[in-house]
């Protein structure tokens, strides 16, 4: 099988094609009862109506900021009447996908849409995060919509942020003092964000002392970077990282680095506020392919928004000991690299975190522990370590050992079909979490279809239960441990699920874990 090479912008979108979003923001707190249906919600902002879909209470593209190129994000104005809340989401600007977006493109895009159970309450609220790179991705994307949640008595909200260059560029050494700071503001965004969550969720029938932040991907290394982030403290109540982690981001020195290279693409600081977005967009693409390191756009360790690697203020017990639901996916880079590439020297741009000498000296110890592997494989099984599978186990050692309740999980459940057949690659895990295994794209990729329904059971009723205050637990689940650095207790969820003792231990002290 030669597996198609996919960009990690385009996967989400490619994977999940489809949509349910439009926009709305408010910085006030929002405590007004709900309308006598239920669908028109007094926000901080103003009125906004939305609609009921299949039994839930459906609100899309609420605008919560005001985004201003290279600007820190700003509360979104007050508006008068009662605005409709049932159109697409705007779109980040981005690199087309292979599946047209439902949403309209535009820099100011700050958005973020709502599942609501039909009955009032204190509901518990889960915030996603979409991964997409740090240069794509959307809030409404079908395979993430919050539905299934909501009908199991969760708030569900998914956020846009700005993404790629003007989410994640430094612009400070460019423009001057005012933008400095400008690498963060895809997180101030996701921080403006949980701001409003906490104002306004209540309306909507959430409880904001209950938020779960959540994000798989590159919204996964997001939520580690909140963890790390003071600002962000009191924001959220529970954390789960799928395929993230807490170290993929830039020194400040990185960062400026790449902020040249990028204004070089470009043609010049002073094209940095009038260039088109297509043109930046054109500049982001030829920076990326110069950069010699994977997921360019980054977070940047600036010493004000973000003051220590996310990595490091878990270690030192500085981030707030909230439970932590975390793990990867067995197969992970596989649906990045095909078998040429996989079976090729292993390239810089694949890498995310180490260099390529070290990673070299653990290809050699990798083919000592598992000579059965072919090249390709044994490749892919190593940098799937690199960029996912010792990040969250790093960041799950840190969180138990400051005292945090930590459940780990390990997805090796084989692809029934696609182009994946028989293994566990990046992505696989939503459809299952999400409950949307028959989501356009799901049976071409994967093979997916209503027989795998067992394992979506398990893995979306642990999603709920952790959300709602418990340990995580599903129907067709083993009783899940916490994970520590004794037994290192992980979830493997297979065919046939199973807690198993330090199930990656040969590669965990290859990695020096």
């Amino acid at each position: 099988m030669r597996a198609t090479t996919i960009d990690r912008r385009q996967a989400l979108g490619l994977i999940g094609a489809g949509a349910l979003l439009a926009p709305p923001f408010a910085p006030a707190l929002a405590r007004a009862p709900l309308a006598h249906d239920g669908l028109t919600i007094a926000t901080g902002s103003g009125l906004v109506r939305g609609k009921l879909a299949g039994g839930v209470r459906v609100f899309t593209g609420i605008p919560y900021g005001q985004a201003a190129r290279f600007a820190a994000p700003r509360p979104a104005p007050r508006w008068a009447g009662v605005r409709d809340a049932t159109a697409p989401a705007p779109v980040c600007p981005q690199k087309p996908g292979m599946t047209p977006f439902a949403g309209t493109m535009t820099e100011d895009c700050l958005a973020l849409n709502i599942w609501a159970p039909a009955t009032p309450g204190r509901h518990p609220v889960l915030v996603y995060i979409h991964g997409g790179g740090n240069e794509g991705g959307w809030s409404g994307e079908a395979l993430t919509a919050g539905d299934r949640f909501a009908a199991d008595g969760v708030v569900a909200v998914t956020v846009n942020y700005r993404v790629g260059a003007l989410g994640f560029l430094e612009t400070g050494e460019a423009l001057g003092r005012d933008y400095a700071g400008s690498g963060n503001n895809g997180m101030r965004d996701l921080v403006l964000a949980l701001r409003w969550i906490r104002a306004n969720i209540a309306a909507f029938g959430g409880d904001p002392a209950r938020v779960t932040i959540a994000g798989e991907s590159a919204g996964g290394k997001n939520v580690g970077t909140l963890m790390g982030m003071p600002m962000a403290d009191g924001l959220y109540a529970r954390a789960a990282i799928f395929s993230g982690g807490g170290q993929t981001v830039h020194t400040l020195a990185e960062a400026q680095e790449f902020a040249r290279l990028f204004v070089a693409k470009l043609g010049g600081a002073d094209r940095l506020l009038t260039a088109t977005t297509d043109q930046l967009l054109a500049a982001q693409a030829a920076a990326r392919s110069a950069w010699p390191r994977n997921f360019p756009f980054r977070p940047v360790v600036d010493g004000q928004a973000l003051p220590l690697v996310p990595l490091a203020r878990l270690r030192a017990g500085k981030a707030p000991r909230v439970p932590l639901l975390i793990g990867s996916n067995a197969d992970e880079s596989r649906l990045f690299l095909n078998a040429e590439q996989a079976a090729g020297p292993i390239q810089p741009q694949a890498l995310s975190n180490a260099t390529v000498a070290e990673m070299v000296a653990r290809d050699a110890a990798y083919a000592q522990a598992f000579p059965d592997l072919s090249t390709a494989e044994r490749h892919w099984r190593l940098i799937t370590a690199e960029e996912y599978g010792m990040p969250c186990l790093r960041l799950a050692l840190a969180h138990a050992h400051s005292g945090a309740p930590v459940w780990r999980y390990r997805l090796a459940f084989p692809a029934p079909g696609g182009p994946f057949k028989g293994h566990s690659p990046h992505v696989l895990d939503l459809p299952f979490t999400f409950d949307h295994l028959t989501s356009p794209g799901m049976a071409q990729f994967f093979g997916l279809s209503a027989a795998e329904q067992p394992l979506a059971d398990g893995m979306h009723g642990a999603m709920v239960r952790f959300v709602q205050g418990q340990a995580p637990a599903g129907p067709g689940l083993p009783a899940w441990h916490g994970y520590d650095a004794r037994a290192h207790a992980t979830m493997v969820l297979d065919q046939v699920p199973a807690l198993v003792s330090d199930p990656d231990g040969v590669e965990r002290k290859i990695w020096g874990e």
